[in-house]
This record gives C-alpha cells, sequence and structure tokens, in this order.
C-alpha cells in the first residue's frame, strides 16, 4: 500500500540529510549518525534522485547547501523539532515528573548544583536530571526540557530570554594576590595565567580577548596552564596556581566567601551570556515555567557583589 503520503522521500534519507545539511559536512554527519562517510553520500545521493535535483554542491572541503537544498532542510528541521517536542511532552505526561536540564560543566558544578535543594524544597515531586556539555550542541538532538546555555541567543526554532550578560572579572586566590603585586593589566601578563582550552567556534572570553580590551599585546606565553573545563580552572585557580577569567554568576559564591578575589573592580561585559532556552510554542509545561521563574528568583539573589 502506498500509504497517505505516496511521493514522502524515505524517512532515514530525510534524517541522513537534515545531520549533512547541519553539519554541512558529510564525516561529521556520519559520526554523529554511526555511519560511515560513503554511506551518508549514499543516502544524499538516492534522496537527490528520489527528488530530481542536487541538494549540494560538493566542494574540496564539505559541502554547500543548493538553494534547493535549504529550502528541504529548513522544512525537514521543523519537522523534527515537532516530533522531538511532542515526543518529550508526551514522556513528561505520561509518568513521573522528570525536568531534562541541560547546561556545560562550569554552570552546573559553580553554580546549579549547589542550589538544586532549594529547587527540590520547593518542587519535590520533580525529579531533575542534569545534562552537560563543553561544546556547543544543537539542542534539537537532545533531550531537553530546558537549558542554561551560554552564547550570543542565536537558536533557532528555540524560545530563548537572556538570563545573565557575559561579565568577567579575572580572579585568583586570596594567598596567590597576597604575594604578588597584581595591579593592571600589565602587572598579569607576568603573571601564571589559567586558560579553558579553545574550541571552534569560540564561545567564552579568552585571555587574549580580555588583554586586546585593556589595550595590551598579550605576545608568545609559555608557562601558563590550559585546561579542558572550566571547573578544572577554578579549582586550579582556588589552589594557588595562577590567575583565571571568572565569569559571574559562576564565581559570585567563590568571590562573597572569600575563597577568590576580583582582580578589578570593573568587569568586562559582552553581547553574549547565559540564556534560558527553551522548547518552541505549542503550550508552556508548568514544570518547565516553574524552573524558569525560580531561576530569575536565584539570580536575583546573587547579585550584589563588586558591581
Amino acid at each position: 500500500m502506498a500509504g497517505r503520503y505516496p511521493r514522502l522521500p524515505p524517512l532515514n534519507a530525510l534524517l541522513v540529510f537534515e545531520a549533512a545539511g547541519r553539519h554541512l559536512n558529510f564525516s561529521a554527519a556520519a559520526v554523529e549518525l554511526g555511519l560511515t562517510q560513503p554511506a551518508v553520500s549514499h543516502q544524499v545521493s538516492f534522496l537527490e534522485e528520489r527528488l530530481g535535483m542536487p541538494l549540494f554542491r560538493r566542494l574540496h572541503r564539505g559541502v554547500v547547501l543548493t538553494p534547493a537544498g535549504a529550502q528541504l532542510l529548513d522544512a525537514v528541521s521543523e519537522g523534527l523539532a515537532r516530533i522531538h517536542d511532542a515526543a518529550t511532552a508526551l514522556r513528561r505526561h505520561g509518568g513521573p515528573k522528570v525536568l531534562n536540564v541541560f547546561t556545560d560543566y562550569g554552570f552546573a558544578s559553580w553554580w546549579l548544583i549547589p542550589r538544586l535543594g532549594r529547587w527540590s524544597a520547593r518542587a519535590p515531586e520533580v525529579e531533575v536530571r542534569l545534562v552537560t556539555a563543553q561544546r556547543q550542541v544543537d539542542l534539537r538532538q537532545t533531550e531537553a526540557d530546558v537549558a542554561v546555555w551560554f552564547g550570543e541567543g542565536a537558536w533557532r526554532g528555540r524560545r530563548i530570554a537572556q538570563w545573565f550578560p557575559e561579565t568577567v572579572y579575572p580572579v585568583c586566590s586570596p594567598e596567590f594576590a597576597r604575594r604578588r603585586s597584581l595591579e593592571g593589566a600589565e602587572a598579569l601578563l607576568q603573571e601564571r595565567l589559567l586558560h579553558v582550552a579553545a574550541i571552534d567556534p569560540p564561545l567564552w572570553m579568552s585571555w587574549a580577548d580580555w588583554f586586546a580590551a585593556e589595550g595590551v599585546p598579550m605576545g608568545l606565553r609559555t608557562h601558563d596552564l590550559t585546561f579542558n573545563n572550566y571547573q578544572l580552572v577554578l579549582q586550579a585557580a582556588l589552589l594557588g596556581q595562577g590567575v583565571a577569567l571568572g565569569w559571574r554568576p559562576l564565581i559570585d559564591d567563590l568571590v562573597q566567601s572569600g575563597q577568590l578575589v576580583c582582580l578589578t573592580e570593573t568587569p568586562l561585559r559582552t553581547e553574549r551570556g547565559y540564556y534560558i532556552v527553551e522548547p518552541p510554542g505549542g503550550g508552556e509545561d508548568q514544570v518547565v515555567a516553574d524552573f524558569r521563574r525560580w531561576l530569575i528568583e536565584e539570580r536575583g539573589n546573587t547579585t550584589q557583589f563588586l558591581s
């Protein structure tokens, strides 16, 4: 039987096409889907044959969408997002209340986990499942009911609201500060700097960005330390290993308790920041709405230091 949609392309080919279109790279799509690169190429070619037109232009490195490919990608992405959101809503209402929260390591470790007890006291019937990642991800590919995610707020097909702008101070332990003269950017150039490993595309301010904003060339560094996540950066700062960039609100508790000190009174700010990211439209889930309100309340309780 042909079914209701006899001219609909095979769904498996559409899933492969969506991944290839999102990455603009067949090899990256293959890694995500657990396939080989030739298998991805075969599925895309099969889909192009079914439709009678090219969906990609093949380049020396990667691919680009044709106008027809861009049109199809928009439709497939929207359809998959709607299916994902409907399935998430059904799972949420079909059993015990579960809230899937997605965020990065640093926010989870230094801000969210210390406060989750207060959320649990407020909503004891809700099970929180916390998922973290260090790199930028497509939130449509996660099980997230809500995310607290850092970036520029350009997440297509999501409801977003900036929760905290990027606000950065250089920080170190009080003992480290007492042993040195750390006044001014030039003085910091002489110290060991603690870095979080760069990723592509960059998400956060780097030390090079900070010094550039201060009008001081950073130059070649030979004695710094670099870590692959921000949790380790702050742990090294607490242990007196050097000077780190400290993001609010992640460092708020550490500064207020005296475990870290800010080396400038005025932070650097950018247009980026932490956003509350939610599924699009379709009626608001009460648990997600309550969690959003709680996040906003907690933010208001942690904004009083220095500025």
